[in-house]
């Protein structure tokens, strides 16, 4: 059964119609099906962000099951087209979930048949391919909407393992964050998180990543933070001459809040 209820109707609506199809689709395979993210801290952001989920199966899945949930998720993605049309169709939310259908064994590190639901396809998994801080993430702060736990499957990282995915992503900040796009602001608002994780032990949303940095951070790059949450809440923004430009300027702050990623790396963590 659906275990969880939430204030936002919408949210609750939507996630009501995966948990009931997943069951339809998956039937015994099922084990869990947890949120984490955006969408748990009243923090969801239609039009930008997505609606982040782990379903935790039992077994493979097979090939037929892939294709069922993927054209399951076409179906969920064309209700976004419907609506546009026929204002009938209540704005769910299904059309922004993204997230992962793992074995229980592949939490822990193991091979299996896995599938991705991605921001622009569908991926066959053969081995857990998310990143350790959403793992953390997940087994520390997530949501679970049905079944039971299998989150102590999730491994406990060492403080060696964080450090060495924070600086990978200082790298990644520094050879592709280049500014010009919507999504350019996450870089920033990612450095910010994860400056906060470090220091302080706190897994923050963006939004709320966007206030602690704004707050807590010295450095020049922090007074970027009040428009990338401006923009991550309202997309539409992007279209105004001053957000557009500044995010065409965008690069050396980002390049800056890499550097002070890789300086509170040498602080220790809560």
């Amino acid at each position: 059964m659906f275990i969880q209820s939430f204030e936002d109707e919408i949210l609750e609506q939507s996630l009501s119609i995966f948990v009931k199809d997943m069951r339809a689709i998956l039937n015994r395979k099922l084990r869990s099906i947890y949120l984490y993210g955006s969408a748990i801290h009243n923090d969801l952001s239609p039009g930008y962000g997505d609606l982040d989920f782990l379903v935790v199966i039992g077994e493979d899945l097979s090939q037929n099951e892939i294709e069922f949930l993927n054209k399951q998720r076409s179906n969920y993605r064309s209700s976004l087209l419907r609506r546009s049309v026929d204002r009938q169709i209540p704005n769910l939310y299904i059309d922004m979930l993204e997230g992962a259908f793992l074995t229980i064994n592949m939490l822990s590190g193991e091979k299996g048949s896995g599938l991705w639901w991605g921001t622009k396809r569908e991926s066959d998994w053969t081995e857990n391919q998310l990143d350790l801080f959403t793992m953390h993430t997940i087994k520390e702060q997530s949501i679970l909407l049905y079944g039971e736990s299998h989150l102590d499957n999730i491994p406990s990282y060492s403080k060696e393992e964080f450090i060495s995915f924070f600086k990978e992503y200082a790298k990644c900040m520094r050879k592709f964050g280049k500014g010009n796009s919507l999504h350019s602001v996450d870089w920033l608002l990612l450095a910010s998180k994860f400056i906060a994780w470090w220091q302080e032990g706190v897994i923050l949303s963006k939004s709320q990543a966007a206030d602690w940095g704004h707050l807590h951070l010295s450095s020049g790059w922090k007074d970027n933070l009040k428009r990338c949450k401006e923009l991550r809440k309202d997309p539409s923004m992007v279209t105004r001459l001053e957000y557009s430009e500044w995010l065409s300027n965008l690069e050396p702050a980002i390049i800056e809040a890499s550097h002070d990623l890789d300086r509170v790396l040498e602080t220790t963590i809560h």
